[in-house]
Parts: structure tokens; C-alpha cells; sequence
């Protein structure tokens, strides 16, 4: 399964605006299932660095990739 991370702390006059969308918008049009992983800008998950080195979203996987 594909899984897009984005940010919780979006304000609603920016929702639709960041750049998780663009990936997420994607997937909806190829018709691909997928998940979204909500991060806290602040508490991200230990090793998020590991898996994005700049800690920016979106960051996608796909089957551990």
C-alpha cells in the first residue's frame, strides 16, 4: 500500500495549498489506493529523518520503499 505523509497542523486557509495535495491528487486520479501518515511538525516519529533526511513532507512509500 502507498503511504503520503503530511503535516496535522495545516491551518484551514492553507488546506489544498501544500504540497502533500499534489501527491494525494495523483493517486486519486490514477485510481491508486493509499493512506495518509498525519505528522505533528514538532513530534515527529523517531527515524522520520531516516526515511526523509530533510524532514519535509510529503514523503511517499510504497511497500517499504
Amino acid at each position: 500500500m502507498i503511504a503520503v505523509t503530511a503535516y496535522d497542523w495545516v491551518p484551514p486557509f492553507a488546506r489544498g495549498l501544500v504540497r502533500d495535495l499534489r501527491v494525494r491528487w495523483a493517486l486519486e486520479e490514477a485510481g491508486l489506493p493509499y493512506r495518509v501518515k498525519l505528522l505533528s511538525f514538532r513530534n515527529r516519529p523517531a527515524g522520520y529523518t531516516d526515511w526523509q533526511p530533510w524532514a519535509q513532507v510529503p514523503a511517499y512509500e510504497e511497500d517499504g520503499l
